[in-house]
């Protein structure tokens, strides 16, 4: 096969010979052109430094996932600590190859995972994958209020606001999210939120491992361990793949960078910090309590107030996080409808984009309310959704994408199809998981 060009001839995960280069160049990453006719757009979203897409990454991926990991740890035994180390370097390998689907075509930059779905597959990929997206984003949403409700109301227990009830507060969480997605244009409005959901993060590990460690002196018979479980390691594995979902914010998060020739350190560097607190928690989790741990792993820990403190920060951390997460489907539909200054005006695009944004939100705010089971349905479709679009779609598009510029090897066709398989695996899994809670 003869290869196009120079770029075609580096490894699967190397940049292009280009990369280096100005982000004005029109080949390579940080193309100021797209697909599309919104060069100016593209532009005006190039504010995010590296440093805030490192925030933004570690916000949007480490969340409540953490605090089944030492579980999962008891599902698979101490092999979940290569599993974790397996999932970074997924995640981090599927996020790259997304980012390089965006500029598959040189001097030009697709805008969004649905232009690459359809570039790879035509417009049924593209309708498949925004379905499967903004359903997988908006539900994820609609539980985080929830869980943030609930939690809120478990907090205020004996104080004088007792009495408001779940209700209330998931309605009271509804509108503090609905507040940022309106007063932020675009991502990097929302650095503050990144930079307070990774503290809340790193803040409530602190005090998990500081209090497990604790306990361990309290605990006169080391409880029991095992090695792996060859039998559990496919659902050790599937749950711990799905504390690294994150891929659906990716290409909107590398469209606000100012240096997107910096996507993949910025990656890299945040998915090996992420996987670090991971095995931190899961390690001190199954390492104390052993075989007798519990989900979460606030259930193991001796009660108090930091174990308050905890909770206030995983609650901190959903609630910081709903409207990063919410910007992958905003910006893409605001494209879609052309709500922008160039049509509207200043003023006007303000206003009609709010306007589109509470409606969006009071959708998600009354389905987390009112629609029965909400909270249960939502994870066997978010099983799919996740499994598909985070591991399978992005090796699917690559592949078809590249499989004629370049010459991909024995190793790097064995490497996809493990991807694949693994994401697969944790989509039945998943599943089933979910429906056996129903």
């Amino acid at each position: 096969m003869t290869l196009h060009h120079r770029q075609h001839q580096q490894p699967l995960l190397n940049d292009s010979s280009n990369s280096s280069s100005d982000t004005t160049n029109a080949e390579g990453y940080g193309s100021v052109r797209n697909g599309h006719d919104g060069e100016d757009a593209l532009e005006i979203r190039r504010l995010s430094s590296t440093t805030e897409t490192f925030f933004h990454i570690v916000c949007i991926t480490a969340g409540t996932g953490i605090l089944q990991l030492p579980y999962a740890l008891k599902s698979g035994g101490w092999a979940g600590i290569a599993y974790i180390a397996l999932a970074a370097a997924i995640s981090t390998y599927t996020g790259k190859i997304l980012i390089r689907c965006l500029y598959h075509k040189h001097g030009a930059r697709l805008q969004s995972y649905s232009d690459i779905a359809e570039a790879a597959f035509g417009l049924r990929g593209r309708v498949v994958v925004r379905a499967l997206k903004d359903f997988n984003l908006l539900g994820v949403v609609g539980v985080y209020i929830i869980l943030a409700g609930i939690s809120i109301d478990s907090l205020v227990v004996g104080t004088p606001v007792e009495h408001l009830g779940e209700r209330f507060w998931i309605a009271a969480s509804a509108v503090a999210v609905w507040l940022a997605i309106v007063a932020a244009r675009q991502i990097h409005d929302m650095f503050i939120l990144s930079i307070f959901g990774t503290l809340t993060t790193v803040v409530m590990v602190v005090i998990v491992v500081w209090l497990g460690i604790g306990d361990s002196g309290f605990i006169h018979t080391r409880p029991p361990t095992k090695l792996i479980d060859v039998k559990m390691a496919p659902i050790s594995l599937a749950s711990i793949c799905f504390s690294f979902g994150g891929n659906l914010n990716w290409p909107s998060l590398e469209a606000s960078m100012k240096s997107p020739k910096k996507w993949d350190k910025a990656l890299s560097l945040a998915t090996a910090f992420i996987a670090f607190i991971y095995a931190g928690v899961a390690a001190v989790g199954y390492g104390v309590y052993g075989d007798h741990v519990r989900s979460p792993i606030f259930l193991s820990l001796p009660p108090g107030m930091a174990i308050v403190t905890a909770k206030a920060m995983i609650t901190a951390h959903v609630l910081f996080a709903c409207p990063i997460l919410l910007t992958a489907v905003f910006i893409e539909a605001e494209e879609d409808l052309d709500i922008s200054a160039i049509r509207f005006g200043e003023t006007k695009e303000r206003i009609y984009r709010g306007a589109f944004r509470t409606l969006l939100m009071l959708a998600i705010a009354l389905a987390a309310l009112f629609v029965s089971d909400f909270s249960k349905v939502v994870p066997i479709l978010g099983a799919v959704a996740a499994s598909m679009v985070v591991f399978v779609i992005p090796v699917a598009c690559y592949v078809r994408l590249f499989s004629e510029q370049r010459q991909f090897s024995t190793g790097e066709y064995i490497w996809c199809a493990l991807v694949v398989g693994i994401g697969l695996s944790c989509l039945v899994i998943g599943t089933s998981q979910a429906v056996a809670d129903l």
